[in-house]
């Protein structure tokens, strides 16, 4: 069974620790995992004003592993960000683009994502829409953030029917709201807990809209291989899950 996450990141977060400090200790955990495929994000990014900065501080260094590969974090309000995201994709093998609507101060359905939707259509980049970095209940006071809309998201995927879009770190309460989004928008596990999470969202959105992501190393990447394992899924599902319903939908 081949797994792909698509939700991890790299680097240095103020109001947390990690497990995992390095690439080389990452590298480590998620091999003894079987994930053969990481998405990974500069962290840095998503606070510092230029993502530019730290995500070619971290695209440089993934050459030496193979198993992961580098997602772009953008921010629509810069003025460079296309020049960026555009220069990114010729030097490096982006698997993605990310954004952080709520950190940086847009909405899904800002006139400017029409221009991110389109480019990177283009570019045949799937769209990862990051719904929050750490659970509101745990956010620090001088840190308070909101998640996502998820009904912006889905409107969003509505106007971009056949790009694929995912949204990271949805809470269950959030699923039937992004059920209303295209066939296209994904939503992975990593804030669904529960052997039987599935079966509670039965009726609700079907397997086919469901992927791999550990939000690691803001939780644990083991937390994210063992709900895939014990999961209350068929065989065929669990592939699915695990990489099937992502590699269907890119080009």
């Amino acid at each position: 069974m081949r797994i792909i996450d698509v939700n991890a990141g790299a680097g240095f977060w103020p109001i947390q620790a990690f497990t995992d400090r390095s690439l080389v200790e990452q590298e480590q955990t998620f091999a003894s995992l079987s994930i053969d495929e990481v998405w990974l994000s500069a962290i840095e990014s998503i606070l510092f004003p230029e993502p530019d900065t730290h995500d070619r501080a971290l695209f440089e260094q993934l050459d030496q592993f193979p198993r992961f590969r580098p997602v772009k974090t953008i921010n629509p309000l810069l003025a460079n960000w296309q020049s960026g995201l555009l220069s990114a994709k010729k030097q490096f093998p982006l698997a993605a683009l990310k954004l952080f609507p709520n950190y940086h101060g847009y909405s899904p359905l800002s006139p400017l994502m029409a221009q991110v939707g389109a480019l990177a259509r283009e570019l045949s980049l799937p769209i990862l829409i990051q719904m929050r970095v750490n659970d509101e209940r745990n956010q620090p006071a001088f840190l308070q953030v909101r998640g996502v809309d998820a009904a912006e998201i889905a409107q969003f995927s509505q106007k971009f029917p056949d790009q694929p879009i995912i949204a990271l770190n949805a809470y269950g309460g959030e699923v039937a709201k992004l059920a209303d989004g295209s066939p296209n928008l994904l939503i992975d596990f990593s804030f669904l807990d529960g052997c039987d999470t599935f079966a509670i969202f039965e009726g609700i959105l079907p397997m086919s809209r469901f992927i791999f992501g550990s939000h690691a190393p803001f939780l644990l990447a083991r937390a994210a291989r063992m709900k895939l394992d014990h999961f209350e899924l068929s065989d065929s599902d669990r592939r699915l899950v695990a990489s099937e319903n992502l590699l269907s939908r890119l080009k």
